[in-house]
């Protein structure tokens, strides 16, 4: 029995604990145009380290990222870029095959000037992607995904075509 109340216990404070994806990817998407987002996101995620959960690990990566976009000084940029870029990749290479931390490197490389040099793994991203979609269980992230996708510069028109038929296929 004090098992059992220990585990209820353990679980309603780890649930506590650990911030919650849906509400950390509205935040992400909104963060790109709002600052005051991008400070909920990072502040968020201010208690994920490096044995947090890679998913958790990727989304402070772009939280990170997003503080650069909006720093003022060019010097806190790329402390922020690099601090970013580090906690990405540290989580894809725990979690090569989680697809929502392919997408977030997608989606962070495909929108960073190409003088930065962090580009290198769009095309693998982007096919890795395109073959995952029908496996995406999560409808807000599938959703996501294909309206991304079908308006990527980085897709051709022919990939374009393909996402938008496999998102009429879903409906």
């Amino acid at each position: 029995m004090k098992f059992l109340m220990f585990l209820f216990l353990f679980a309603g404070l780890s649930s506590f604990a650990e911030p919650k994806v849906r509400e950390i990817r509205t935040l992400y998407f909104r963060a790109a145009e709002d600052k005051a987002s991008a400070d909920k996101l990072l502040a968020m995620l201010s208690s994920t380290e490096e044995k947090s959960i890679p998913l958790l690990i990727c989304y402070k990566g772009v939280a990170e990222m997003l503080q650069a976009k909006h720093a003022g000084n060019p010097i806190m940029k790329w402390k922020r870029f690099k601090r970013g870029k580090i906690w990405i990749e540290s989580a894809v290479k725990k979690s090569p095959e989680n697809v929502e931390i392919r997408f977030l490197r997608f989606s962070v490389q495909t929108n960073l000037p190409a003088f930065l040099g962090y580009n290198g793994h769009i095309a693998a991203d982007k096919f890795f992607l395109m073959e995952k979609l029908n496996t995406i269980e999560d409808l807000e992230l599938k959703q996501r995904a294909v309206k991304f996708l079908s308006s990527s510069k980085y897709c051709s028109e022919e990939e374009r075509e393909q996402v938008k038929i496999f998102s009429k296929q879903q409906r």
